[in-house]
């Protein structure tokens, strides 16, 4: 059996491995990226001090202290071909299941609102900095006649909510539309294949992190999807609620238990 793990991927880099709008569709935008044209803005920021882009990167979050701001957790998701629950055991409000797919059909996940932190105004200053940890366990089953590719893909995903977005004249530029008070964000995590032949199983775990580059949110972000510098910095001033989702693929895949924590810190 011939195996590939391919670890940590990013949204925008897998998005061009589906083969259907539908597959494509759970795939999203790297959220977690820096957007050259805020890096350009900074420059010019009275908040850049001594530094500039060039030397730092972000110089809205340069020199201050991290502080813990929010830990939250997912609902299970969980993939099998019964989802009749146990009543010994019954799901929490948070929890999903999804019935596969027979094989060799793919399976599409997306479940919204599987758990949510709630942030009071001025939690911090510039940056809602992520520490992700999915944990998965899975199993990949061929019950063909003949040679498949398994896949399993996952990526968190959140919905960021905030007053500030409420304006009509801020508008999304992906979309061409208001943001109407929130704004979606990606953090592919996860990607394994496996080629098995037929009649064969092989049960995976995955359990990685995934910690702030850009940021999850930053004003610097901001700024790049069209806020002024007055409204980026509104924005930290203004309760924020995030809600957490999940998307991804699974084929050849007979059962998967998927779960991830979010830790954030501010500035």
């Amino acid at each position: 059996m011939k195996r590939i793990n391919l670890g940590l991927v990013q949204g925008l880099s897998v998005a061009a491995l589906f083969l259907t709008a539908s597959i494509a569709a759970a795939e999203r935008p790297d959220g977690d990226l820096m957007k050259p044209t805020a890096r350009s803005a900074a420059k010019t920021s009275a908040s850049a001090g001594a530094v500039t882009a060039d030397d730092v990167g972000d110089v809205y979050s340069f020199g201050r202290n991290v502080k813990f701001i929010g830990v939250g957790q997912s609902g299970t998701v969980t993939l099998a071909d019964d989802c009749t629950p146990d009543p010994s055991f019954p799901p929490g409000p948070n929890d999903r299941c999804i019935v596969v797919n027979p094989a060799p059909a793919t399976t599409v996940i997306d479940e919204r609102d599987i758990g949510r932190l709630n942030l009071p105004g001025k939690a911090s200053n510039s940056l809602l900095c992520h520490w992700l940890t999915p944990i998965a366990f899975y199993t990949f089953v061929n019950g063909t006649g003949g040679n498949a590719n398994a896949t399993f893909r996952l990526t968190p995903y959140f919905t960021v909510e905030n007053e500030v977005l409420n304006d009509p004249s801020l508008i999304d530029p992906t979309t061409g539309l208001p943001y109407g008070g929130s704004f979606e964000v990606a953090l592919g995590t996860f990607r394994d294949s496996a080629n098995l032949d037929s009649g064969q199983s092989e049960t995976n775990s995955m359990n990685l992190s995934r910690v702030c580059i850009a940021g999850m949110v930053s004003k610097l972000n901001l700024i790049d999807m069209g806020l002024s510098d007055a409204q980026a910095t509104e924005f930290f001033k203004k309760p924020t609620t995030i809600r957490f989702h999940l998307a991804g693929t699974a084929r050849f895949v007979g059962f998967a238990s998927v779960s991830y924590g979010l830790r954030l810190v501010g500035d």
